[in-house]
């Protein structure tokens, strides 16, 4: 019996390396757990744009050819996009599309409407004016709406990597206005 207590008395403790460990693993687990809520929050903006781009075109779409049918557009865009400050919109496109015989849809770049978040045009005047836009029955255009936006990390780790710019983009076909 005395000899076991000698033993364990002579055991040497391990209280060091558990401390060193977990010195180790801490740094590693803290860059996780913030890379992992900085990428929800990218996610959330991404998925925030992209609501944003749905419902200016369904707007657009709506609206027609009335002659507020981009300002609407953008209002409804900077409703949607500018209400929870995690990504800042730093240009919105709305555009016709031109559509080829096997029906995909490209962009036409001389009807290209750009404005600023706070919805000044970019181009003066503006190539594709909402009265010129066509919305007969069976034969109405095709609308882009684009939103481009720029996402700062949150957390101090990733800063280094630089801010994430993106786009959402939405293509809708016009709604007809007449039977």
């Amino acid at each position: 019996m005395l000899a076991v207590m000698e033993r364990r008395r002579r055991r040497p403790r391990s209280f060091g390396q558990t401390m060193t460990e977990f010195a180790l693993v801490v740094p590693v687990l803290f860059i996780l757990v913030l890379g992992v809520l900085d990428g929800g929050l990218l996610m959330f903006s991404v998925g925030t744009a992209r609501y944003a781009a749905v419902e200016g075109a369904r707007q657009a779409a709506q609206l027609g050819n009335a002659a507020t049918a981009d300002t609407q557009t953008l209002q409804v865009i900077r409703d949607r996009a500018g209400t929870d400050r995690l990504f800042s919109v730093d240009e919105i496109d709305i555009y016709k599309l031109n559509q080829d015989g096997n029906g995909n849809l490209t962009p036409d770049p001389t009807l290209f409407n750009r404005y600023a978040a706070d919805g000044t045009p970019l181009l003066s005047p503006e190539p594709w004016q909402p009265a010129t836009r066509n919305v007969g029955n069976g034969s109405s255009d095709f609308l882009g709406v684009t939103v481009k936006f720029t996402y700062g990390w949150k957390s101090g780790l990733f800063k280094a990597l630089g801010p994430v710019q993106s786009t959402a983009t939405y293509y809708i076909r016009l709604e007809p206005q007449s039977y």
